[in-house]
């Protein structure tokens, strides 16, 4: 929040595009046992991010802004949950599964797809958005 105002600050009096782009998660969105502390974070950085959309409608060449839920990446974090404890992470099948099904992405492709939707002319239309969902 305080790197998006320092930007915003900076950048007030720039004739071109401005874009702020926030990675979220689709956790912001849907909560998940044992995991509070990662989606309260997630799904606040969402709702700062409609705030920040409105407040940036209401001045002369406003930001752009979004909060990008990139998919579901096959990360360390990905590799910590398939390896809990199933009793004190239930949803622990279900990590275990996209990744024996193939539905990770690399971090390479997920990039592509975040700088994709960066560039696409309709950034900002929504605040908060999924590349699943593009």
């Amino acid at each position: 929040m305080l790197l998006t105002a320092a930007f915003l600050h900076a950048t007030r009096d720039w004739r071109g595009a401005r874009k702020v782009l926030n990675i979220s998660s689709g956790l912001g969105r849907r909560a998940m046992a044992s995991q509070a502390g990662y989606c309260a974070a997630k799904a606040g950085m969402d709702h700062f991010t409609r705030c920040l959309a409105l407040d940036e409608a209401l001045v002369p060449n406003g930001a752009k802004v979004c909060s990008l839920a990139p998919g579901v990446i096959d990360t360390d974090m990905q590799v910590q949950l398939r390896g809990a404890d199933a009793a004190a992470f239930p949803d622990r099948g279900r990590f275990e599964r996209l990744k024996s099904e193939g539905q990770l992405s690399s971090a390479d492709e997920a990039a592509r797809h975040v700088l994709a939707y960066l560039a696409r002319p309709d950034f900002g239309t929504e605040p908060v958005a999924d590349v699943r969902h593009a």
